[in-house]
C-alpha cells in the first residue's frame, strides 16, 4: 500500500478507493482497539495495539495527502502538540 501511495502516476479513482478502504479498516481498528480496553487485556497487547493504531493514522494522512496532490492542492501538515 505505501509504494502505491508514492507513486505519481496512481489514478485519482484508486487513491480514492484506497483512502476509503483505508479509513474502513481504521475505524473497525478503532472498534477493535476499543474492545480491547474493555476487556481489560494487558498492557503489552495495548501498547502492540496503539502501534498498530498509529500505522492505521499514518496511511491514512499519506493517502488523504496524496488525493490533494493528485487534486492540485497543498498537502496536509500536522503540527506537534507541546509536550
Amino acid at each position: 500500500m505505501a509504494t502505491l501511495v508514492v507513486k505519481p502516476e496512481l489514478p485519482l479513482e484508486i487513491a480514492s478507493r484506497l483512502y476509503r478502504d483505508v479509513e474502513k479498516g481504521a475505524r473497525t481498528f478503532d472498534r477493535i482497539l476499543s474492545d480491547m480496553e474493555d476487556a481489560d487485556v494487558s498492557d503489552e497487547l495495548l501498547q502492540a495495539a496503539d502501534a498498530l493504531a498509529e500505522l492505521w493514522s499514518q496511511l491514512s494522512a499519506a493517502l488523504a495527502n496524496k488525493l490533494r496532490e493528485l487534486q492540485g492542492l497543498p498537502p496536509i501538515t500536522m503540527s506537534e502538540a507541546p509536550h
